[in-house]
């Protein structure tokens, strides 16, 4: 059975101030030392080529590494882990019919309490997101406790809606569409590779840790071991 070490990793374009050039640097040693065979990132096999281009461009010192957390991480990681190449294990769903802010349209519209609810779960959530320290921050949306809290998230807004309208449930349809796409892409790789790290997006991190527990082809490995 392989062994699967999941992160969920900041987006950015939004955190800009956890572009932390040390800290992703010992970061990348830290999960370098989780001895991969295979790294993996939430981006579709159509870029895959181009990724893995830019890949060896950087390990060869040949290019500066973009503005994109997924190549922040994963090219640091993959060099220090000596892995030529990454997989991309993304699927591409369109996630706006419904948009999320028509989810919470219709629940002030018709379930002010329930939009009451959702509300303050989600700013529970950002309160996690307020740390100023990217090892700090990993540690918090990795954890146990902030995937509950999220998965909690999902379980309100999956009741928001009427039984002629499942707003709530059809937005979540798109979302669980995505990412049992990503977890079968990953469970495929785990099947021929040994101990895999894939770098995903925080939002994905909740659903995919469900699906792929359950599934039990894998072993995850704790996060919190190896953001120091």
């Amino acid at each position: 059975m392989s062994h699967l070490l999941l992160l969920g990793i900041p987006n950015f374009a939004v955190h800009t101030h956890l572009v932390q050039e040390d800290r992703l640097s010992s970061l990348a040693e830290s999960f370098a030392s989780f001895e991969p065979t295979a790294i993996a990132i939430e981006k579709n096999y159509y870029v895959e080529e181009e990724i893995n281009k830019q890949l060896q461009a950087y390990i060869n010192s040949d290019a500066t590494l973009a503005y994109d957390a997924m190549e922040q991480f994963a090219f640091r990681t993959a060099t220090k882990a000596d892995i030529p190449a990454l997989h991309m294990v993304d699927e591409v769903v369109d996630m706006s019919n419904p948009s999320l802010d028509q989810v919470f349209s219709w629940a002030e519209e018709y379930q002010p309490a329930l939009l009451k609810e959702i509300i303050t779960i989600k700013q529970e959530a950002d309160r996690w997101r307020q740390e100023d320290s990217l090892p700090n921050y990993l540690k918090h949306t990795n954890s146990k406790a902030y995937i509950s809290l999220v998965q909690n998230l999902h379980a309100s807004l999956n009741i928001v809606g009427d039984r002629h309208h499942q707003v709530g449930t059809s937005w979540l349809k798109q979302l669980y569409e995505k990412n049992l796409a990503v977890a079968a892409n990953i469970e495929r790789l785990s099947s021929k590779e040994e101990r895999i790290i894939v770098f995903v997006g925080e939002e994905s991190l909740p659903v995919l840790t469900h699906l792929l527990n359950q599934s039990g082809r894998t072993i995850l490995e704790a996060p919190s071991s190896y953001l120091t």
